[in-house]
């Protein structure tokens, strides 16, 4: 064992100084706060004649996304409505979140005639109903971490495992999977803990509403569920998410 001298107290003194006088000094400071990134949806008018992006302003390839306009529906019949109308115009579309942090750009739905459309979750995003006998709460899927974290406390309950950032929504980080992932068991993957989801997919005809789109939901023993949980945006706008 190695014995360490101590310093002289005149210097344990001005240590002890310095660091109150830090302390005080951090205690005093206005408090900073990050900014969020700029909208990733800009319109020259209105809803129409857009560009789309994500929160870094640019995808890898530098091209811009034109499309022709965006959509920002608050419940599920709204997103039913906006589905159906471009699948009746069998227009190409695509969902964007509030922030849009995915950095690959895949395949913009406005194709070289920029006639796409985009359907944004910012205004999806409160809460569609706790059950807290059975420790279950549904959010609509534009919620962000940070609101939804905040509802679960108000209700005595919180999500085991999260992403780093708070500004990611539910409906994002499932369709993307970027959320972590487990061997085996309930472990540090948000999806592991989905028990039900609401999607709205488009139809290739008609329904006696004259709908082209129909709501599909899926719960706990559907064997399509799994694949819901990380769609990776493939199979429909997520409209609502079921954690127990």
């Amino acid at each position: 064992m190695v014995e360490v001298p101590l310093p002289p107290q005149s210097s344990m003194a001005a240590a002890l100084v310095s660091l109150l006088l830090l302390i005080t000094s951090l205690a005093l400071s206005p408090s900073v706060h990050g900014s969020p990134p700029e909208p990733v949806v800009k319109c020259k008018s209105g809803n129409a004649d857009c560009v789309v992006t994500n929160g870094y302003g640019a995808f890898p390839d530098r091209r811009t996304c034109r499309v022709a306009g965006v959509d920002y529906p608050t419940t599920e019949d709204e997103v039913l409505a906006a589905v159906s109308d471009a699948a009746r115009k069998k227009q190409h579309m695509k969902v964007v979140t509030t922030y849009a942090h995915s950095i690959p750009k895949l395949s913009c739905p406005g194709g070289p005639d920029g006639a796409g459309l985009v359907i944004s979750t910012q205004k999806l995003n409160r809460v569609v109903a706790v059950d807290r006998k059975a420790n279950r709460m549904t959010f609509q899927s534009g919620v962000g971490l940070r609101p939804l974290i905040d509802a679960a406390a108000a209700e005595g309950l919180a999500l085991p495992y999260t992403p780093y950032w708070q500004g990611i929504t539910l409906g994002g980080l499932l369709a993307t999977g970027s959320h972590g992932s487990s061997l085996f068991g309930k472990g540090s993957a948000v999806h592991e803990y989905v028990v039900g989801m609401r999607l709205v997919v488009p139809t290739s005809s008609p329904d006696a509403g004259e709908r082209y789109a129909k709501v599909v939901e899926l719960a706990e023993g559907d064997a399509d569920l799994l694949a819901a949980k990380v769609s990776l945006g493939v199979l429909g706008v997520v409209s609502q998410v079921r954690i127990h």
